[in-house]
């Protein structure tokens, strides 16, 4: 029996969509004839071609970026849609805002059968103006009326996408979780990470790794840090990522001695194993790779309370005082503010029973929940649904015309 060809268009090969992709790239190529389509990465970004086992099957159209260039884009458009042409995908399926719009419209006009979106997080807010987010929201409408289905890694992502923000209606929307290799987490041996960055036996150390863009709010992080340097505490900060804010973050951070920045690390099972919990301090999440890495290492998590880091949280959750947040069995989920974040860092560092107790919850949570092998299942059968109901969709087509 033949594989179905299905091909994956990516912005750019760096951050938890590039994981997921290029997990699905190699997975998926024993049951389909699988194409990956890549753009380039940023300045300050990290280009993790690294997770790729070869570059078979790999398209580099280096047009295709982050930014917004109308001329470089019509460039990308048109060798993905040539690509597409030639190729005659059954399945084109696309992965973050510029690979969406740009893979989105060439599959559709390229006669695509399947068309779907995944939706790693969305920038209807935390990203842009007021304005802006309208504009992008109406270029997502526009686009959900190519998709065929549109893949919301989350609950609250579905909440968003069909009912806040009616981007498509809820009946195109499918849940399925982001799912990840997750059985090397936690193998390596606490000392020999912590010895390798220089760690002190009682630092308490809060790993926290992204992209220093806008949205993930160095400022708030620069804030906590400073906090918790003002107040001696024990906490102890690993900041791995790079980014447009870098320089921001030095500038803030000037004369603080609790942290160390890493830049963008290969290894991060390393990192998380010299941890002792992790820090998140976005203005907006889709469901985040860190906190899952972190989870799945056994460590309790701090994070602001935003998109969908909600649906990370083990219950039964309580409320913290004074407006501070939430405390699930495996983290604190927490207001924006430096207190609220500091209130939770503390929490951990005074009771470390507690902070066992949430690490173990939150290994069992996640490597139940986003393993790669239930991802892989899912999309499998997902995949497979909709080639069949565009076949009979355009074999019901065909008779009607012949009757015609």
């Amino acid at each position: 029996m033949s594989r179905p060809k299905l091909i994956r268009i990516l912005g750019r090969l760096t951050g938890g969509p590039a994981r997921q992709a290029a997990l699905l790239h190699r997975k998926l190529a024993s049951d389909f004839e699988t194409r990956l389509v890549a753009g380039s990465v940023c300045p300050g970004e990290s280009d993790m071609t690294y997770l790729l086992n070869s570059n078979e099957h790999v398209l580099r159209v280096t047009e295709m970026s982050r930014e917004l260039a109308l001329l470089s884009d019509v460039r990308a458009f048109w060798k993905i849609f040539r690509l597409l042409r030639a190729e005659r995908p059954a399945v084109v399926h696309t992965h973050t805002a510029k690979a969406g719009a740009l893979g989105r419209l060439a599959a559709w006009m390229a006669g695509v059968p399947v068309i779907v979106h995944t939706y790693h997080g969305h920038v209807f807010y935390g990203y842009f103006s007021p304005l802006k987010s309208k504009i992008y929201l109406l270029i997502e409408q526009l686009l959900g009326f190519v998709s065929t289905k549109i893949i919301a890694i989350s609950e609250s992502q579905r909440v968003d996408l069909g009912t806040t923000y009616g981007v498509v209606p809820d009946e195109k929307i499918r849940v399925i979780p982001n799912g990840f290799n997750l059985q090397h987490f936690g193998t390596l041996k606490r000392e020999e990470a912590r010895n390798e960055f220089g760690l002190r036996a009682d630092d308490f150390v809060l790993v926290w790794a992204a992209r220093m863009a806008p949205v993930k709010d160095v400022s708030l992080l620069a804030e906590v840090i400073r906090k918790q340097a003002e107040t001696k505490s024990k906490a102890y900060f690993l900041v791995v990522g790079d980014g447009v804010d870098k320089s921001k973050l030095e500038r803030q951070l000037h004369g603080c001695g609790n942290f160390k920045l890493l830049g963008w690390q290969d290894d991060m099972e390393k990192i998380w194993g010299a941890g002792d919990a992790a820090l998140l301090t976005s203005r907006n999440e889709g469901t985040p790779c860190a906190l899952i890495e972190a989870m799945a290492t056994g460590l309790p998590f701090v994070s602001t309370n935003v998109g969908g880091v909600k649906d990370l949280a083990v219950g039964p959750v309580r409320t913290l005082p004074d407006g501070m947040g939430l405390q699930a069995e495996n983290g604190f989920l927490t207001a924006r503010t430096s207190e609220a974040l500091s209130y939770g860092i503390a929490c951990l560092i005074e009771h470390p029973q507690v902070a066992e107790a949430m690490g173990a919850a939150g290994r069992s949570f996640v490597t139940r929940q986003f393993n790669d092998q239930r991802l892989l299942a899912d999309l499998k059968l997902f995949y497979r649904d909709l080639i069949r109901d565009a076949l009979e969709t355009e074999f019901v087509a065909s008779g009607v015309e012949e009757t015609a």
